[in-house]
């Protein structure tokens, strides 16, 4: 049996063949264009700016609503940004006004994007 050239045997752990040793640099290996084609099959996602940025803002609830969207958010595994949203979304069908735009004064004083 041969000796380990590590005191520990680490050596034998994590060496490879010399075939499997990438050659090249180092900035080659980290830097080099990774194809970016889709596979076959596979749908393109296209992401909107609009639904993948998140606000954060800070609000009151009552303390019974809080508990109720924590036991929530724990069994149905969601986090409570996704029933808000969800809750939100559900609660603007029955309001229309929910979709008016503001009037350009009250929105920059608000500090709300332009829409």
């Amino acid at each position: 049996m041969k000796k380990p050239s590590s005191k520990f045997g680490l050596a034998a752990l994590v060496s490879q063949p010399a075939a499997a040793i990438p050659k090249g640099s180092v900035d080659d290996l980290l830097f080099a264009p990774v194809s970016t084609s889709p596979l076959p099959g596979s749908p393109v996602v296209v992401p909107n700016s609009e639904l993948t940025s998140k606000t954060r803002f800070t609000n009151t609830l009552p303390t019974s609503t809080y508990v109720q969207l924590h036991r929530l958010a724990f069994w149905d595994r969601r986090d409570m940004s996704s029933i808000i949203d969800a809750a939100l979304q559900e609660y603007f069908v029955a309001h229309p006004d929910a979709d008016k735009p503001l009037p350009e004064p009250e929105r920059v004083k608000r500090k709300l994007p332009t829409r």
